[in-house]
């Protein structure tokens, strides 16, 4: 019976991938509990849309070599698509110097470890067709110090070379500055991030020039936008610069050249006015950070304040304008104080995993999701970068990719593999599929603009979101007990619960700990 369940519950999620999902009720076995009911989804085309980070090196590998490679993202893709998530962010895929991929060497090729144009042009190919985007980091404030651009450069500051355009590619020096270091020969040069990572010189018309190129390659071969990797360093050791500024809108001025409906999204580590500044560039997203990490949503979860976490809803939406935000809560950079994984900073608690996942499904904009999120990754060392990159447990057989450079081991997943979280309807990783499929149904949820009615319990949150013509009402208990919620408006269309069910009679919902109602 067992073996027969199994069949069909990978059926269904094998043909859910091509076709939209209408009523659809999980299938339970020995192992799951409860139905997740997943409603018809209402998908629109614009740049709205759930994004799943992958770091390629160790997410999936197709051809044994124990590395990550794009083919392995394009077996993936269904598993991706079914969980709800209609975007794909690709960590570094071009040539490096080093395992993360943040120091480019070839702006123009694939990294072998990772495949060929061929691979890139089927995952591109296969994702579209699933109605998955594709987007790439593009890293433009450095390039490694093994670029040909870098030893140009060397090259012309002393005499060598009869090309001196490149002396204009990065930022010398004939003394010591800050964020500069020693080459040599009375030759220093910028690196805010390091000194194997040059700063590019992005006032240069020369620069420029190569950036429309590298812009314009990737375009044409179907990718579907940008994550700018650094923004706060095009100009200095971090900050709003309006020159910076002027880099982002330059690189979305020249995406959408080459396609208009590229997507482009930045990362300015900082709080909320340092990120509406970078909204003037008219590039469509920057990060939310101060929903992130220990950030607003921990905070709301912790002190269960309804306030707090309507704030910070409508505070991402404010500081975005008539822009996207991009809230979420994890991604590759290091800490448990600042990023790092969602589960070691909610210390493995399964029901507190579930829910912020739960209530950053309430903002609107583009959210992002690490991969290895859904499944409750613990990696060994959360203080480390290689640490947070390490490999999926896709079954029970155990992680096949390789660990990066320097990381301490593969992360533990208490929760369980990929294969058998998919067939628990009461999994994290089903959780996530409940919340994407809900944004993907509402587009008010994922778009529109909140109003919070006042409650006397200041536990729960009751708000309306409205797009267009759609108005939803969104009740959340972040209590740790049941409650029941009066004179509620509309009936109840979807519920998001860590555990048990919401009860509607009338005007009133019977709502169990860390639960969310939808209304229509």
């Amino acid at each position: 019976m067992k073996k027969l369940t199994a069949f069909i519950c990978s059926l269904i999620a094998v043909l859910t991938s091509f076709c939209v999902v209408i009523g659809f009720t999980a299938c339970n076995n020995d192992e799951g509990a409860g139905e997740l009911n997943l409603l018809e989804e209402n998908l629109i085309d614009d740049n709205y849309d759930n994004y799943y980070e992958i770091f390629v090196y160790s997410f999936n590998d197709s051809n044994g070599d124990g590395y990550g490679d794009l083919n392995g993202v394009t077996q993936k893709l269904d598993y991706i698509r079914d969980l709800g998530y209609t975007g794909i962010w690709l960590m570094p895929i071009m040539p490096a110097s080093s395992y993360h991929g943040y120091d480019v060497t070839n702006y123009k090729a694939i990294n072998s470890m990772y495949g060929t144009f061929d691979d890139y042009n089927n995952l591109i190919t296969k994702a579209h067709e699933k109605g998955i985007k594709v987007i790439i980091d593009l890293v433009v404030n450095h390039t490694s110090r093994e670029h040909p651009w870098f030893k140009q450069a060397i090259a012309a500051k002393t005499g060598q070379s009869a090309a001196p355009k490149y002396a204009e590619y990065y930022n010398f020096s004939n003394t010591s500055k800050d964020g500069y270091h020693n080459y040599g020969g009375g030759i220093w040069y910028e690196g805010q991030f390091d000194s194997w990572m040059p700063d590019l010189n992005l006032e240069s018309e020369f620069v420029r020039d190569e950036l429309d190129s590298i812009i314009k390659f990737w375009m044409e071969l179907g990718t579907d936008g940008f994550r700018l990797d650094g923004c706060l360093y095009y100009f200095g050791s971090g900050s709003a610069n309006a020159n910076s500024v002027e880099v982002c809108k330059f690189i979305k001025e020249t995406a959408v050249k080459y396609n208009p409906k590229a997507y482009v999204v930045g990362e300015t580590w900082e709080m909320r006015s340092t990120i509406e500044q970078f909204y003037k560039s008219g590039a469509d997203s920057f990060f939310y950070f101060p929903a992130a990490g220990n950030g607003d949503i921990v905070k709301a979860l912790n002190g269960r304040s309804a306030l707090e976490i309507f704030r910070s809803i409508e505070n991402c939406q404010k500081t975005a304008g008539n822009y996207i935000p991009a809230p979420f809560l994890s991604n590759h950079d290091s800490g448990t104080s600042t990023l790092g994984r969602v589960t070691t900073r909610l210390s493995k608690d399964e029901e507190k995993i579930k829910f912020v996942y739960g209530l950053l499904s309430l903002y609107s904009g583009s959210s992002f999701t690490y991969y290895g999120d859904e499944l409750g990754m613990v990696p060994k060392d959360n203080g480390s970068d290689p640490d947070l990159r390490v490999g999926m447990l896709w079954d029970d057989g155990g992680v096949k990719t390789k660990l990066p450079n320097g990381a301490s081991g593969n992360a533990d997943f208490p929760f369980g593999s990929a294969a058998s979280q998919l067939q628990n309807t009461s999994s994290i990783l089903s959780y996530y599929k409940l919340c994407n499929n809900a944004r993907n149904a509402f587009p008010a949820l994922m778009r529109g603009t909140a109003e919070r009615k006042v409650l006397s319990d200041t536990q729960v949150l009751y708000m309306t979101k409205t797009y267009k013509d759609q108005t939803i009402k969104i009740v959340v208990n972040l209590g740790t007990e049941s409650k029941t919620v009066n004179e509620v408006e509309g009936t109840l269309a979807q519920s998001i619960c860590v555990t048990g069910s919401i009860k509607q009679s009338g005007t009133s919902l019977t709502m169990p700990k860390y639960s969310i109602a939808i209304l229509t």
